[in-house]
């Protein structure tokens, strides 16, 4: 039995960055061009737009409105005709359009496999539907769908777990170094890219202090207000090894900027604690002979991105317990959208009707003659038949030219009210 769902989108496998860039929707904008969308095509309808994908999923009005109009108009309100076109996008219909959502909250359909913000980015897209009053009993299932499967993922599989970046790498060595980062400091040397990141992330896992050094002292500036943390000298480097516990280095430099005399100088100063020295320069900023002195754990970008990629490996390995629960998730989903349909709900309702009746007729079998009792069973039936018709009448008439999610809440009221639902 299929579902009139049907899904529009494009995301990383099917366009380039300078592609989707031009389809994104905030979710301010998606507040304001989705009840239009579903004014002029959908019954209900969800827009999902993150750096790596826009996705419209939506119940469309009629037979007469094609998916292209959808996609068409999606172009037309970012002003993108000129860079984006038809075939950048994917059309999927009914249960693959579940499908698709389940793994896209679940991790496995992102760029980066495992990706743990996408499901936050899901339930955003989804309540910025629900405030725009769109979504219907349809769409409200499908994505509550979406939110259980992309939750038992990151519990029951190991999808999220590792970091799979270098920076994340380096906070994550951090963690295992000193159990609590809010009582350490770090220093940035340099403010390249993935420093900046590193540091960003090691701040936002609780490191109380950050001292930045770099040879442009407006960028250095910059950065400190952004992690409200101290500028140094460059002259200040040697000095500041005594009191900081993690070291992040990427400048380029002909020699090293800490070398093996000045880090064992320093670690007698600072009474042998441990410190972590994270070297993401090219060419290296720390002579390498500085990982062989006790308690200073030195860190390349080779051996950052080899736990990266083993990391990565691992949750690639973990994909299959993931269709796993997406195969029994979306078995679940679709036993209540068939349970919901109008012919199994009728089936139901005559069952119980009939239940009742030979129960009742039962408790008065000895009160009759086997002729009699006939006679009472023909005139039960009858009478329960007539009782019957007008619901069943309504009941199917309530599927032709309702909306899907009208129809859907429809069946569930009946369901409710006779107590037909399957415990």
């Amino acid at each position: 039995m299929n579902m009139d769902l049907l899904l529009v989108g494009l995301n990383h496998k099917t366009a380039s960055l300078e592609i989707r860039e031009k389809l994104y929707y905030t979710l301010d904008e998606t507040e304001k061009v989705l009840p239009e969308i579903v004014q002029l095509f959908l019954k209900e309808g969800v827009l999902l737009s993150t750096c790596n994908r826009t996705e419209l999923y939506g119940v469309l009005k009629g037979d007469e409105i094609k998916p292209e109009q959808l996609i068409d108009f999606l172009i037309l309100k970012k002003g993108a005709g000129g860079v984006v076109n038809q075939s950048h996008f994917y059309i999927l219909r009914s249960y693959d359009a579940v499908r698709h959502l389940l793994e896209v909250a679940s991790g496995i359909d992102s760029m980066l496999v495992g990706d743990v913000q996408i499901l936050g980015q899901v339930k955003d897209a989804y309540e910025v539907a629900v405030k725009c009053g769109v979504v219907g009993t349809l769409l409200h299932e499908v994505f509550h769908t979406a939110f259980r499967t992309g939750k038992r993922a990151k519990s029951e599989t190991s999808i999220s777990e590792g970091a799979v970046s270098v920076s994340y790498a380096a906070v994550e060595l951090a963690e295992k170094i000193f159990a609590d980062l809010s009582k350490k400091k770090g220093m940035l040397i340099g403010a390249g890219e993935t420093a900046e990141l590193t540091a960003k992330h090691l701040i936002s896992h609780g490191v109380s202090e950050l001292y930045i050094a770099n040879r442009t002292i407006e960028r250095a500036q910059k950065l400190a207000e952004q992690f409200n943390g101290k500028v140094i000298r460059l002259e200040e480097i040697t000095s500041k090894l005594v009191e900081v516990d993690v070291v992040i280095s990427s400048v380029t430099v002909s020699g090293y900027i800490l070398t093996l005399s000045q880090v064992k100088s320093a670690m007698s100063r600072r009474g042998n604690k441990p410190i972590l020295i994270i070297d993401i320069g090219v060419p290296r900023n720390v002579e390498p002979a500085v990982k062989d002195i006790e308690n200073v754990f030195l860190e390349d970008i080779d051996s950052l991105e080899s736990i990266a990629k083993a990391n990565y490996e691992r949750r690639l390995n973990e994909i299959p317990k993931v269709q796993r629960i997406i195969d029994e998730e979306l078995k679940n989903f679709i036993k209540w959208y068939e349970a919901h349909q109008v012919a199994p709900t009728i089936k139901l309702l005559r069952e119980r009707f009939e239940q009742i009746r030979q129960l009742e007729l039962e408790k008065y079998r000895n009160k009759f003659s086997p002729e009699d009792f006939q006679k009472v069973d023909a005139l039960t039936k009858s009478l329960v038949n007539k009782l019957l018709h007008n619901p069943t009448v309504s009941i199917r008439e309530s599927s032709n030219g309702k909306p899907e999610s009208e129809r859907i809440k429809f069946i569930q009221f009946v369901r409710e009210l006779f107590g037909l639902e399957q415990k």
